[in-house]
C-alpha cells in the first residue's frame, strides 16, 4: 500500500511539474509575441509618419507642375514654337 500511494503522490508530483513547465513557456512566448507587436506597431507608425510626409511632398510637386504648366514661359505650345 505504501509504494501505491508513492507512486500516485509521484505521479501528481510529476503532473504539477509538467503543467507548471508548459506554463512558464505559454508565459514566455507570451511575452516575446508582446514585444513583437510592440515592435512592428513602432514600426507601423514610423512607416504612417514616411508616408504622410511623402504624400504633402508629392502634392506640393504637383501644386508646382500645375503652376509651371499654366505659365506662359512653360507652356508646350511656345516651347514647340521656339526653333
Amino acid at each position: 500500500m505504501k509504494g501505491h500511494i508513492m507512486s500516485r503522490f509521484g505521479l501528481s508530483v510529476g503532473a504539477m511539474l509538467l503543467l507548471s513547465a508548459g506554463l512558464c513557456v505559454s508565459v514566455t512566448k507570451w511575452v516575446t509575441d508582446r514585444q513583437e507587436l510592440r515592435a512592428v506597431l513602432a514600426a507601423n507608425q514610423t512607416v504612417r509618419k514616411t508616408l504622410g510626409e511623402m504624400t504633402i511632398a508629392i502634392a506640393e510637386k504637383d501644386k508646382e507642375i500645375d503652376r509651371l504648366s499654366v505659365s506662359p514661359c512653360g507652356s508646350p505650345t511656345q516651347r514647340a514654337a521656339r526653333p
